[in-house]
């Protein structure tokens, strides 16, 4: 009985123990550019075409590792989304992923890409591109002010081979280091769980026999 018990608290600890540990970056500002301006419609995500002019969007990345100096990082893997909540209109099938941080006289200068997986993707301008500065000490800090680059579409969002076009201003920034997935149930967890009270109910029946056998 302790060795089934003891091989059940393991089955439970890994399955618990896969849990995945992501940085997240969030940038965001305003849609000075939408399908309501004569761009699109916007076909292979048709809501898209909620989106107004001035309204919030947020983009927020989150990926495994961590970005604390300047360089070129591939951050293929991680997940992208950009959504206007009040729209409301979202877009999350990105690829292939990188950033790159330039540092400028103080400043960090950031250049995203991502590329949809709708269409050609990136060659035939299917993606969303960001550059914008933060102080170079705000690498890792929330809640920062942030200057968008490549005026007048800082933010440009490219969909149906570049017939949707999306902009915006980039006027903040954050980033969260180590932040821990909650916790899926694996099917092993779920099995243990299921052999531990079957154990259970097994034992429970002999001592109610045995107690009636001693009476």
């Amino acid at each position: 009985m302790s060795r089934f018990f003891s091989i059940t608290i393991l089955f439970l600890l890994a399955g618990f123990a896969n849990v995945a540990v992501a940085d997240i970056i969030t940038f965001g500002g305003a849609i000075i550019q939408s399908t309501q301006d004569g761009t699109g419609p916007a076909v292979n995500n048709p809501g898209l075409n909620n989106i107004q002019d001035l309204q919030s969007y947020f983009v927020t990345l989150m990926f495994i590792g961590s970005l604390t100096a300047p360089g070129t990082y591939n951050l293929t893997g991680g997940s992208l989304t950009f959504s206007v909540p009040t729209a409301p209109a979202s877009e999350a099938s990105f690829g292939s992923l990188s950033l790159t941080v330039t540092a400028n006289a103080g400043f960090d200068d950031l250049s995203f890409l991502g590329c949809l997986t709708t269409g050609s993707g990136c060659l035939f301008g299917n993606q969303l591109d960001a550059n914008f500065r933060i102080p170079s000490a705000s690498l890792n800090s929330q809640n920062v002010a942030a200057t968008g680059l490549d005026q007048p579409h800082p933010l440009d969002l490219l969909e149906d081979d570049g017939i949707t076009d999306i902009h915006g201003t980039i006027t903040s920034y954050s980033y969260t280091g180590r932040v821990s997935a909650v916790p899926e149930p694996s099917f092993a967890v779920l099995l243990s769980c299921l052999l531990a009270g079957l154990v259970a109910a097994k034992h429970a029946r002999r001592m109610c026999r045995g107690w009636q056998q001693g009476q």
